[in-house]
C-alpha cells in the first residue's frame, strides 16, 4: 500500500520533509536514494518523487511530477459545530470529516456550549494524518471559535443549515441539499441550540434541517451531516 508524506517545504524541483516525516520514510519504511514517494502540500496538490537525501535533518526529495487539485471536488462542506467539554471527541470528528471529505471547519461558541477553547495545534495535526491516511492532498480550512452570532452573521456559504431538536427541523438533510454548490451546516452541543440562536439563525436564512430519528451526540451529528452532504453529490438523481 502506498503511503503519502506530507510537507510545505516545497521548491522549484525538490522538496524537503519535515523530520518526523523523514524519520518515518527513512526509519520506519526503509526507504532509500532512489525510492519513489508521494507529498502532499495540503493544497491539493499530489507530488510523485525520488529520495535524493538520506539526512533526517535534510531528507531532500527530486519533484519527478506533480497532479495539480488532485480528487478535487465540484463542492464545499463546511461544518460549524460546537466543541464538546472532552477535546478527543473534538479530534474524532476532525479524523472522519477529514477521511469522508470536508473543506472548511469552524467552531462555534453557544449557550450550552460546554467548552469554549479548541486546541489548534492538535486539531492540525489530526488533520494532516488523517488527510494522508485517505490519500487526500488537501487539508480543510480550519476556523478558531467565535460566538454563534459572530459566524451566522457573517457565513456566505450558499446552502446554510441548522440542525437541531426542536419542532420545524422536520426536513431531513439528504432531501433538503441541492448537488454541486457549497454548504454550511450549524450542529449544536449537547443541550442544542438555545431558542433565540435557532431564531437568529433563520433571519440569516439558514433552514432547519434534520439528521435522522435518532438522537446524536455533537461530534456523531457533525460527523452525520458531512457524510450526508458527499452521499448528495456522490449518488446521481
Amino acid at each position: 500500500m502506498d503511503n503519502l508524506f506530507y510537507s510545505t517545504q516545497i521548491y522549484d524541483e525538490t522538496i524537503v520533509l519535515p523530520q518526523d516525516e523523514a524519520l518515518h520514510a527513512i526509519k520506519v519504511l526503509r526507504k532509500k536514494i532512489g525510492d519513489n514517494i508521494k507529498v502532499v502540500d495540503g493544497q491539493g496538490n499530489l507530488y510523485h518523487t525520488t529520495i535524493d537525501s538520506e539526512e533526517l535533518k535534510n531528507c531532500r526529495l527530486i519533484i519527478e511530477s506533480v497532479v495539480k487539485d488532485y480528487d478535487k471536488q465540484n463542492y464545499f462542506i463546511h461544518v460549524a459545530i460546537a466543541p464538546t467539554k472532552s477535546h478527543d471527541r473534538v479530534e474524532l470528528f476532525i479524523e472522519k470529516a477529514v477521511e469522508i471529505g470536508i473543506q472548511e471547519i469552524s467552531f462555534i461558541l453557544t449557550d450550552h456550549s460546554e467548552r469554549d477553547n479548541i486546541k489548534l495545534n492538535r486539531i492540525y495535526k489530526r488533520a494532516i494524518s488523517a488527510m494522508k491516511q485517505a490519500f487526500k492532498a488537501k487539508l480543510p480550512q480550519i476556523n478558531d471559535i467565535v460566538s454563534i452570532e459572530e459566524f451566522v452573521n457573517s457565513c456566505n456559504n450558499s446552502e446554510k443549515y441548522i440542525a437541531h431538536l426542536n419542532e420545524g427541523a422536520n426536513t431531513h438533510l439528504i432531501h433538503s441539499a441541492p448537488q454541486g454548490t457549497d454548504y454550511c451546516i450549524l450542529v449544536g452541543p449537547e443541550g442544542d441550540f438555545s431558542t433565540t440562536e435557532i431564531d437568529n439563525a433563520l433571519e440569516f436564512e439558514f433552514t432547519p434541517v434534520s439528521l435522522g430519528d435518532n438522537r446524536l451526540r455533537t461530534e456523531t451529528a457533525a460527523i452525520v451531516a458531512c457524510h450526508i452532504l458527499n452521499l448528495v453529490n456522490e449518488v446521481s438523481g
